[in-house]
């Protein structure tokens, strides 16, 4: 894998200092400066705390709910405010929003590992790289801008535009890459081909994905490298937690950068998981103090494995990416079903188009799934349930629609309704 040495001879992010030493020195720093992370460590008991193992995880809730009794910022801050230069803004896909700050040397921190991960990805000096974001108050939008200049490459910025419109400006700028999420990458590609525009991404050699499950599953990528003829990576960050997870060119899905995040991998008693089996991500960021979230539990479902992949890197190596989300998935007759799963079937079916997951409850009070999915005529409605079955061990009910009937998101996806009964005990 090559090292990013940031222009100048900046950070060598392949030789890092001692992590245990830097897990010493953040822990001692925020236990001794952070009010939140002070006082959520007496609070628990653990206030003489030595190892970031004495510490429970933290959850986004703890700091939503900090923010919600100390407006606007939290305390979750290590520095006075005058300190921080950067104000960003998560989602709320899940809840409300959460404020996070960066200090300017956090800030350089996040511009250092996207470059570290464009370099890994094979963007070069050269590249013209389309950004099909919005550039909102987002930090991934931002942080994409701000790796594309540390390696020196071209963003080109689409916010603000039509898909058609996007199309164009790729074609006329001759793009070599686009970044974006991979439901975008699809809806791109429908677009390209509805109003005759698939000239434009002739020049693409590579497709940047992130923001959600997707382009590590094989039956999305495939489906995205097949159209845009150009190779397709992943990568992962959090606002909360950072840029942590960086594609892998030899095996596919992720690698963890360990020297700027202790990872675990823990199951929902929040212990380790044994190889094989699935967890939840749960990450301490080195790098960043101003805003520190240690043991974060970040709600991405991935799977523990102690192989490592074809090229021999020394990260942890997550082979399927992210799997799924702990708020996405849903237990239906005892049963967990991820989101993600559903989307790899739907992939592997030639002509597939949008698709809809409904979890709802028959009037026998048994909960079902029903899958709406684009197909074109005769095909695969009975093979694509039949593939429901093998990888859910459940029956699902596909129900075939007239393609274009279907919503078509332009960012992160929303692709599942939950309308189950709730039943109270």
């Amino acid at each position: 894998m090559p090292a990013y040495e940031g222009k100048g001879g900046g950070v060598d992010l392949a030789r890092t200092t001692d992590t245990d030493a830097r897990r010493r020195e953040l822990l001692e720093l925020v236990l001794e400066r952070n009010p939140f992370q002070r006082e959520r460590a007496e609070a628990l008991g653990v206030a003489g705390a030595t190892e970031l193992a004495d510490l429970p995880p933290l959850t986004k809730r703890e700091l939503v709910e900090d923010q919600g009794r100390h407006p606007p910022f939290g305390t979750n801050l290590t520095y006075p405010i005058a300190e921080y230069t950067q104000l960003w803004q998560t989602s709320g896909t899940t809840g409300r929003p959460l404020r996070v700050l960066d200090t300017a040397d956090d800030w350089a921190w996040w511009r250092r590992l996207f470059a570290h991960t464009l370099t890994v990805a094979g963007v070069r000096s050269e590249d013209r790289v389309g950004l099909g974001f919005s550039f909102g108050p987002h930090v991934q939008f931002w942080a994409s801008q701000e790796g594309l200049q540390e390696v020196g490459a071209m963003a080109v910025l689409l916010g603000g535009m039509t898909s058609v419109q996007r199309l164009q400006t790729l074609g006329e700028i001759e793009a070599t890459a686009v970044w974006c999420t991979p439901t975008y990458a699809l809806r791109l590609l429908e677009v390209a081909v509805q109003e005759r525009l698939e000239p434009a991404l002739e020049s693409v050699r590579l497709v940047l994905c992130t923001g959600e499950p997707g382009a590590s599953l094989p039956g999305v990528r495939s489906r995205i490298e097949e159209g845009f003829g150009a190779r397709c990576v992943d990568h992962a960050g959090l606002t909360e937690a950072g840029p942590f997870g960086h594609p892998c060119s030899e095996g596919h899905g992720l690698h963890v950068l360990e020297s700027e995040f202790v990872c675990e991998i823990l199951d929902e008693e929040l212990r380790p998981t044994q190889p094989g089996a699935r967890g939840e991500l749960v990450l301490t960021p080195l790098g960043r103090t101003g805003y520190p979230v240690l043991r974060y539990r970040t709600g991405d479902v991935v799977v523990n494995t102690d192989e490592r992949c074809p090229a021999g890197h020394s990260d942890r190596w997550l082979p399927g990416g992210i799997v799924g989300r702990t708020d996405d998935m849903a237990i239906i007759r005892g049963m967990n079903v991820y989101p993600s799963a559903v989307e790899e079937a739907v992939r592997r079916v030639r002509g597939s188009g949008e698709y809809r997951i409904t979890f709802y409850t028959e009037p026998s009070g048994m909960d079902e799934i029903k899958l709406e999915v684009e197909l074109e005529e005769g095909g695969g409605a009975r093979r694509l349930q039949d593939t429901m079955r093998q990888q859910l061990g459940l029956r699902v009910r596909v129900v075939p629609v007239t393609p274009g009937v279907l919503p078509r998101p332009n960012g992160k996806a929303r692709r599942v309704v939950d309308a189950r009964t709730r039943r109270f005990s």
